[in-house]
């Protein structure tokens, strides 16, 4: 949105524009009230036989401290003028002074104006402890590049420059033995044509399991290794030596590859959500299942894709696709709700390659088709 014209910036290449303000409260859970009765044991220095604690504000560690935390920063938003949205509640908009506010855990990323972003700097530092992490925006004294989450945000001349966090795929690497200078390969992954039942010894499966939850977090900003990663999740409960060898496959893929950035550079303003599905029908050789893809577009950003299994058996392509055509429609929704929370409104258009599962969307009635429901 900072860098697109009519909601980011004006004509001129973002002159004027809206910044990105970075947040960061300390001690968060300690800024939000009790809800509950919860007694702790008192520290040493405190300690009396027979006594203890009754608190009164949330304590890391407690089961419903980050839910205390997210009344708590929520009646702070709205008090101040903010609307809270209700697909994405973690997204804030103030309409009177252009100001949107998207809250993850302890952190809070602010897009607006200069005089807005100081307000609102105000306002948070008056009621939490905070610590500014950062300001960057389009005009010279502005700061380029901010860490948050272990990615990065770069502003520069063409937009803005995001790289996932490059940690994990080099931890990927390293335990799978690999060494920097190894030769990498073109692709993540293949479909292996001999299956390997043999299950993995328990060390080993460990190591398996570690790689693959750090190799699922990479791939929210890596769409490049989804559909491999996907596969390697559906072997955690029980790895196998096949499902070793896939691993070992992303690593190789990986060896040369372990920094990725995407561009969002400057554009005009988009009409439409644009939502691109394809199907891989009966891709799985044991289940027979299909596997439902797809990019979802706002004008030339790529702003999410994904990569998932169908939780039915297909039992024609013209089914699958079919599938995969709900998925993205029901993906697109999602993005136009979150959208509207932040003061945009726009149409949804679904793009495939199937003349079958188009044929279904539109047909009237059950046909052929009637096991689906």
């Amino acid at each position: 949105m900072a860098v697109t014209e009519g909601i980011g910036y004006c004509q001129g290449r973002g002159d004027k524009g809206l910044k990105m303000d970075f947040i960061d409260v300390r001690r968060a859970y300690f800024h939000a009230k009790a809800r509950r009765r919860v007694f702790v044991q008192l520290p040493a220095e405190d300690f009396e036989p027979g006594m203890c604690g009754l608190l009164k504000k949330s304590m890391y560690g407690t089961r419903d401290a980050a839910q205390n935390w997210e009344i708590e920063y929520a009646k702070f938003m709205q008090n101040i003028g903010f609307k809270r949205g209700l697909a994405v509640p973690c997204l804030f908009n103030h309409d009177r002074l252009n100001l949107r506010v998207a809250v993850h855990g302890d952190d809070f990323t602010v897009l607006g104006e200069v005089q807005a972003l100081d307000w609102f700097r105000i306002q948070m530092a008056k009621k939490f402890e905070v610590k500014f992490r950062g300001r960057i925006g389009p005009e010279e004294g502005d700061e380029k590049a901010i860490r948050l989450l272990n990615r990065v945000f770069q502003w520069t001349p063409e937009g803005i420059i995001v790289e996932a966090d490059q940690r994990h795929a080099e931890l990927i690497v390293r335990d799978m033995s690999l060494k920097r200078d190894s030769k990498g390969l073109s692709t993540p992954g293949v479909k292996l044509k001999e299956a390997q039942e043999e299950l993995l010894p328990k060390e080993q499966a460990t190591l398996y399991r570690a790689n693959v939850a750090r190799a699922n977090y990479l791939c929210q900003d890596r769409s490049d290794i989804q559909y491999a990663v996907k596969e390697l999740c559906r072997g955690m409960s029980a790895p196998k030596v096949e499902d070793w060898e896939k691993l070992k496959r992303l690593a190789r893929y990986l060896v040369d590859k372990t920094r990725s950035r995407t561009m969002f550079n400057y554009q005009g303003m988009y009409q439409d959500i644009v939502v691109y599905t394809d199907t891989d029908y009966a891709g799985c050789s044991r289940t027979r299942k299909s596997t439902s893809g797809g990019v979802i577009l706002l004008g030339s950003h790529c702003i999410k894709t994904w990569s998932s299994t169908q939780a039915v058996i297909a039992l024609s392509s013209g089914e699958a696709e079919y599938y995969g055509l709900v998925r993205g429609a029901a993906q697109g929704i999602g993005v136009r709700s979150m959208l509207k929370e932040v003061g945009v409104d726009l149409k949804i258009r679904v793009k495939t390659d199937a003349a079958a599962a188009k044929g279904i969307a539109t047909r009237r009635g059950m046909g052929k088709v009637r096991h689906i429901e």
